[in-house]
Parts: structure tokens; sequence; C-alpha cells
């Protein structure tokens, strides 16, 4: 099976992926103050939102490391490329 996708594409992805780590990173930003609702809900609303900064956080990691490593993949494509095709009129000894 073979996957005909172009690098920049791949670079485009990586990226994307790492705009999302940024979006995702203001789920913490939004839900840093707990409103205050009083009662005895008051606990629970906080601990629901400290779960969700934690996926959030957790969230943006995730996507942060994926778009380094599609990049990556990317560099190792073009690395490997480079290795194996010589540019036209030009001789390498291997």
């Amino acid at each position: 099976m073979s996957i005909q996708m172009p690098a920049v594409e791949v670079y485009r992805l990586a990226n994307a992926l790492r705009g999302a780590s940024r979006d995702a990173e203001e789920i913490c930003v939004r839900l840093r103050e707990a409103p205050q609702v009083g009662g005895g809900l008051q606990a629970a609303v906080e601990t629901f939102l400290e779960s969700h900064r934690t996926a959030g956080r957790a969230f943006a990691s995730e996507l942060a490391w994926l778009g380094d490593t599609v990049a990556s993949v990317a560099d190792s494509w073009l690395h490997l490329d480079g290795s194996l095709v010589v540019p036209r009129g030009r001789m390498r000894a291997e």
C-alpha cells in the first residue's frame, strides 16, 4: 500500500495540530474561576471545572506532541528523499 502525500501537506497538518493545541490551552483560561453558585453545589462545580481544566491541559499537550511528531515525519521523508534522489546532472558516490 502506498500513500501519496506531499511533505508540504504533512507540514500543514502538523501546523493545524499545533494550532488546535493552542486552542485547547484556552480551556484552562476560560475555566479559570468557578462561578459562585453557593450551597452544596459549590464544591461540585469547582471539582467539575478542575477536571475539565486537567483534561484541557492533557489534550493540549497531546495535540502539541502529535503536531511535533507529524512534522518530524515530514522532515524524515524529505531527508530520505534527499538521500535517495540525486539532483539531475550530479553524481554521487555511494
